[in-house]
């Protein structure tokens, strides 16, 4: 059965804390252990945070817990359009270890922040005030100027009071996260489950009874987690398959449609008018006969800067904003 993708971050420059640019049209579902702020540098699309999507902007931070499933997306109609990849939100990632800080402020821990958009929690002084840090720090991370470690660290600091002091949290328990990680373990057994079945006629009882629950327990249990029904959470797995094939020119619509699981080819015309408000023969040529080799891979969609072209994305984002930079 496939994974829920688990993110396993290095931190090659310093203990604890890494950045990263990324340029992402799709990323799906994944965990990693790390508290994750990130800040929107160019462009605008979807983050799903847990079972909340939220529409996010250039100039926008949102706070991750470690162990949250979340992902992004470019635009609310999933289009993966390689043509448009330069579309696609720019994200400047500031990854911390919970064990960050952690022999000063052992309670990092075992905290989760009930707030992902930062804006929800903070005034604009201070939401500008933790990206320009952020940004900062990010700067000198991949300039390496004299003592950027410390400077880094330093800021990090600051950033996380700031969320403590800003963001409602709790600490809990060991038997507390003892339960996060098993609700955590059934959310990755659910999504493993449908990515490895969605292009079969897969059924809720089905998983009802891999989680040893009734249908109904377990179709309200799964819109509580995702934050839609079960159904269009899988009818969203099959548009995302469809529009992956749609490059491919030897595939006729009809072998697109049931290799991405709808038993119907009706059922895929009607998610393309919903989401495209388009047929897919239409979508088709939309996207034009020249198209680069089909990505199968989720990974594919996603650009990992250099470290010039990240200091230039975050350069540009200073400019752009008018951060003022320590002389």
């Amino acid at each position: 059965m496939k994974q829920l993708d688990v993110e396993l971050v290095r931190y090659e420059k310093i203990k604890h804390v890494k950045f990263l640019v990324n340029r992402i049209q799709l990323r799906k579902e994944h965990i990693h252990n790390e508290f994750e702020i990130f800040v929107v540098l160019r462009g605008a699309g979807i983050a799903k945070i847990k079972n909340k999507s939220y529409t996010i902007k250039a100039g926008d931070a949102y706070l991750i817990n470690s162990g949250e499933v979340h992902s992004y997306y470019r635009d609310p109609g999933f289009s993966l359009d390689i043509d448009n990849v330069k579309d696609a939100p720019l994200f400047l990632f500031t990854q911390i270890s919970n064990h960050c800080l952690r022999e000063y402020f052992p309670q990092i821990r075992t905290t989760v922040f009930n707030s992902c958009n930062l804006r929800d929690v903070m005034n604009e002084a201070e939401v500008q005030e933790l990206i320009e840090k952020l940004v900062k720090s990010a700067r000198y991370y991949f300039m390496e100027v004299p003592f950027y470690q410390l400077n880094i660290l330093s800021n990090i600091a600051r950033v996380m009071e700031t969320c403590y002091k800003r963001v409602p949290y709790e600490i809990i328990s060991e038997t507390q996260k003892t339960n996060l990680k098993q609700k955590n373990a059934r959310v990755e057994r659910i999504i493993s489950y449908i990515d490895a079945n969605f292009e079969t006629q897969i059924r809720l009882q089905d998983l009802a009874e891999q989680e040893n629950l009734s249908q109904t327990h377990f179709s309200h249990l799964f819109t509580s987690l995702f934050g839609v029904t079960f159904q269009n959470y899988v009818n969203m797995k099959r548009m995302e398959q469809c529009i992956r094939l749609m490059p491919n020119k030897e595939k006729t619509l009809l072998e697109i449609s049931y290799e991405s699981g709808f038993s119907d080819p009706k059922y895929m015309n009607r998610m393309f008018m919903k989401h495209f408000g388009c047929t897919p023969k239409e979508y088709r040529k939309r996207i034009g006969v020249e198209q680069k080799e089909i990505i199968q891979s989720a990974k594919e969609y996603e650009t990992i800067y250099s470290i010039a072209d990240s200091l230039k994305a975050v350069e540009d984002f200073i400019d752009v904003f008018n951060i003022p930079l320590e002389s």
